[in-house]
């Protein structure tokens, strides 16, 4: 992976989640701190989008949140800059997202803190400019989609967008936990709502979101025990040290 030019986005991981599926793992850390070949697995994500330029963080946090403050701290040990956007309690993708708007601003690229995607995301901030939506919204080619939000396209477009519908399907496009947000795309809710971007915001956007796909990036998420020992099989070397994809 080559380092690129610094990028002044800033990021917004989206930290706070409890994960019952994850029990009892995620009662002994928060789910984004779960080790990954000795790192947890929120460094692994950071360390891969401070590689691309993109070193300003802004962490939504909630559930234990203390240990993500203790172990990053304001990011200067690791060459980066980290704010906190602490939840007073769980308020959903959308409800963290506007809760650290005043951290943020304008533009925001947001990532799910339990979801590892390679993408390419100076490109994607370079496409969202050009299309000059609300959202971006990163997609990927599933084997699985009933475990994602699956889309459809039209034009370039996400036109509608369906969030875990289950009960199986064929491959397709799936939303990828990543997405350009303009502060505009949460015009219609109050800051301290709960409410949820996939289930709320985006369907909402129909025909309002520009799709990126990244048909060849490793994407991988770690919210079932079954999905995070996967990932940490693809990610340990022999030393038994971390091996970010790129």
């Amino acid at each position: 992976m080559t380092e690129t030019a610094e990028n002044p986005t800033p990021v917004v991981i989206l930290a706070g989640g409890r994960s019952r599926r994850l029990r009892p793992l995620s009662e002994e850390a928060p789910k984004p701190m779960l080790p990954i070949g000795g790192k947890p697995f929120l460094q692994l994500l950071m360390e891969r989008l401070a590689g691309l330029g993109l070193r300003r963080f802004i962490l939504a946090v909630c559930f234990r949140w203390e240990a993500i403050r203790d172990f990053f701290g304001d990011g200067s040990a690791f060459g980066w800059s980290v704010e906190y956007s602490v939840e007073p309690r769980p308020l959903g993708t959308g409800g963290a997202v506007l809760h650290a708007q005043k951290l943020w601003g304008a533009r925001a690229l947001v990532l799910n803190g339990d979801t590892y995607l390679a993408g390419d995301w100076p490109a994607m901030l370079a496409a969202h400019e050009a299309a000059a939506l609300p959202v971006t919204m990163a997609l990927v080619w599933s084997e699985r989609p009933e475990r994602f939000g699956l889309v459809l396209l039209e034009a370039g477009r996400v036109v509608e967008f369906l969030e875990k519908q289950g009960g199986g399907g064929p491959a397709d496009w799936v939303n990828g936990g990543a997405y350009v947000l303009e502060a505009s795309a949460l015009a219609d809710y109050r800051p301290g709502q709960a409410f949820s971007l996939e289930r709320d915001v985006f369907p909402s956007l129909g025909g309002r979101i520009a799709a990126f796909p990244c048909r060849d990036a490793a994407f991988a998420d770690i919210g079932t025990v079954e999905s995070l020992e996967a990932f940490r099989r693809s990610q340990d070397g022999p030393d038994g040290t971390a091996r970010p994809r790129t």
